[in-house]
């Protein structure tokens, strides 16, 4: 977030001029959106951009204090922090250009000791990063989300625009995205001798300084693998109708059964009509995979799927990579023991209402908590 000082300020010599957003975003050679990030202190919009309003404003040298940290070395307290991690942690520039890294940060980065060395660059092209990440495509996507927003930001500055133009060369590209961020990706790094760490990388803007970002890569002690896509011995078959004991009527309380026919669920004292098993199980089975396969935890099980490949462990059923892959999976090629699994773990029970649409009945579903 942009410093409230300097976003008053901005708002105050506007005001002051009258002029419109729009008209200091013209006279600065900036876009709008980049002056709203400063005036709203949503964003900070990059140095040269800051410097262009700054002017377009004729902001006079004495209220122009905020900016004094930006270019500006990094004072004492900010190095105080950074060293007293106890975990890789690095301080990079808008171009993602390393201004300081911990002594555990140049341990697993050594080139990040050197002067200029780039994080963007090399996620994004260093043959290393390749080598090193098992999981270098979800990380790249991330990258190139964070490299299209910082050249949004400061689209003249070359350092970015050089990185854009090689990452062109090797098939990537910069794209928008709000999911597409390294901040909480989660990175898991090969090792000669498994198992692979794994960290989680959390990007933060220093207090004080919002032309730099804090990158810190945070151990993860353990990674959920639902026990479906990798069980050590086959789980017990699954026979009968997929939602037994799972539904019951909202108006008597009883549970649902087969009635004899598995393509039918009903109630014993009839206060629902008989519902098609097919269009149930698939209406429930679309809620149910929205909150067992979110898509970051999609990028997770993926994460999850290449240490146990590597550690020679075949999965049953490839992850999904989407809540729209799962569900497509669901329809495709799960066997009903792997549907049944992802129901009970997901779903505590779900109850049956009449209703005048939705083929008849509403559900409330009591979820299970996740790990």
């Amino acid at each position: 977030m942009v410093g409230a000082n300097l976003a008053d300020v901005v708002a105050v010599y506007r005001a002051r001029a009258a002029l419109e957003p729009s008209h200091v975003a013209d006279r600065a050679g900036i876009s709008i959106a980049q002056y709203l990030a400063l005036e709203e202190g949503t964003a900070w919009p990059g140095t040269e951009a800051v410097e262009a309003i700054i002017t377009a404003l004729q902001i006079p040298h004495s209220h122009r204090v905020p900016l004094t940290a930006v270019g500006a070395p990094l004072d004492v307290y900010l190095q105080r922090i950074l060293h007293r991690y106890d975990i890789p942690a690095l301080i990079v520039d808008s171009a993602w250009r390393t201004v300081e890294a911990n002594v555990f940060a140049r341990r697993l980065l050594p080139d990040s000791a050197r002067p200029g060395w780039n994080l963007m660059r090399w996620v994004l092209l260093d043959a290393d990063a390749r080598r090193r990440l098992a999981n270098w495509d979800d990380v790249a996507q991330g990258f190139s989300g964070a490299l299209y927003a910082a050249i949004t930001a400061a689209p003249l500055n070359p350092e970015l625009l050089a990185i854009r133009d090689d990452a062109a060369k090797l098939g990537l590209s910069p794209h928008p995205g709000a999911r597409d961020c390294p901040d909480g990706q989660v990175m898991a790094w090969r090792t000669d001798r498994g198992p692979y760490p794994i960290s989680a990388c959390m990007v933060t803007v220093p207090s004080g300084r919002p032309d730099l970002l804090q990158i810190v890569f945070v151990p993860r002690s353990h990674h959920p693998v639902p026990v479906l896509m990798a069980a050590p011995s086959p789980p017990t078959r699954w026979h009968g109708p997929l939602l037994a004991d799972l539904l019951s009527c909202g108006l008597c309380g009883l549970l649902l059964t087969g009635g004899g026919q598995s393509a039918i669920y009903t109630c014993a004292t009839d206060c629902l009509p008989e519902l098609p098993a097919d269009a149930l199980e698939l209406r429930v089975a679309q809620q149910v995979l929205v909150r067992a396969f979110p898509t970051e935890g999609c990028r997770g099980l993926g994460v999850a799927q290449e240490l146990l490949l590597a550690a020679g462990v075949e999965p049953e059923l490839n992850v999904p990579v989407s809540t729209r892959h799962a569900l497509n999976q669901w329809q495709c090629s799960m066997t009903d023991t792997q549907r049944r699994g992802i129901l009970t773990a997901t779903l505590r029970s779900a109850t049956v209402y009449p209703a005048s649409s939705n083929d008849g009945v509403d559900l409330a579903y009591n979820w299970r908590e996740l790990s």
